[in-house]
């Protein structure tokens, strides 16, 4: 029983009295209700999640932090580095191929080549030339436009100099086909006024051909706009066509990228040099 003693502030239990011991909790694992929150109940992480503290001491991390840091690839990336377009992967090269590098189309083409008729890399630049001729057959009439449109338009910008401003010139011309009256002799003193008297027949002229350029740029645009295709795209498309049909034992995609990025002349692809990043045939340097 509890006794009370006559000091103050004091508690004390009588001999008699007993008391049972509290049990020890510690030693007990008390077992928990799940806890129903609709998602599986997370497993306890193993002790290797947790790594071990980086000691560091204070010396060190000055020492760390005034380290110079050297910059630069390492000695070993740099010898796997690509060397050209033929070191390159086949997803990478479809990459380059997409944004239309010609370079990138011929190795595809080449490695086409390989699988299809299961020859060496050297060997099929040997049908890639083949290829390549056929390709450019018939060009010569094809790109006759644009040659015609070049010697006409650098003729054009030259000739038109001293139809304006030479006074000879301006005098044999207007006499042989304008045959307008001509200016007096002091109003043709300099180059200016010569310019100034044949304007008024060469304005015309070149106000018309301006106007003419103008209006086909225009005409060329919406047809851009509509999806057709103008004479460089039509001549493309028929050229990917027939070579496609000249070699249907290659994948057509691939005979088409190569055929719409190739240029209109001839390249004979086994006398060229690796230079840089450039597909070329190994003869020179891997013989």
């Amino acid at each position: 029983m509890l006794m009370l003693s006559r000091s103050p502030c004091r508690l004390s239990f009588s001999s008699d009295v007993h008391v049972p011991a509290l049990p020890d909790f510690r030693s007990q694992q008390v077992a928990r209700p799940p806890q129903h929150t609709g998602l599986a109940m997370a497993r306890p992480l193993p002790s290797t999640f947790f790594p071990a503290p980086l000691m560091v001491s204070p010396g060190q991390l000055r020492s760390m932090a005034t380290a110079p840091v050297e910059k630069g690839c390492s000695l070993e990336v740099a010898k796997l580095q690509a060397k050209g377009y033929y070191d390159m992967s086949n997803e990478s090269l479809l990459l380059f191929c997409a944004k239309g590098d010609f370079a990138a189309r011929k190795e595809r083409l080449l490695r086409e080549i390989m699988t299809v008729d299961g020859v060496s890399w050297h060997d099929a630049h040997l049908t890639l030339n083949k290829i390549d001729e056929d390709n450019t057959k018939g060009m010569w009439i094809a790109t006759f436009p644009y040659k015609l449109g070049i010697f006409t338009s650098v003729s054009a910008a030259f000739v038109s100099i001293p139809l304006v401003f030479d006074l000879d010139t301006a005098l044999w011309f207007n006499e042989n086909f304008v045959t307008t009256e001509v200016a007096e002799d002091k109003d043709l003193e300099t180059w200016l006024e010569v310019g100034s008297w044949t304007w008024s027949w060469n304005e015309p002229v070149l106000g018309t051909v301006s106007f003419v350029l103008l209006a086909l740029q225009f005409a060329r645009n919406q047809m851009l706009n509509l999806g057709a295709k103008p004479y460089t795209g039509a001549v493309k498309n028929w050229r990917a066509k027939r070579l496609c049909k000249m070699y249907p034992q290659y994948h057509p995609l691939i005979v088409t990228e190569f055929a719409d990025a190739d240029d209109y002349e001839t390249g004979d692809f086994s006398k060229e040099v690796d230079t840089g990043f450039h597909v070329n045939h190994p003869k020179t340097w891997a013989s």
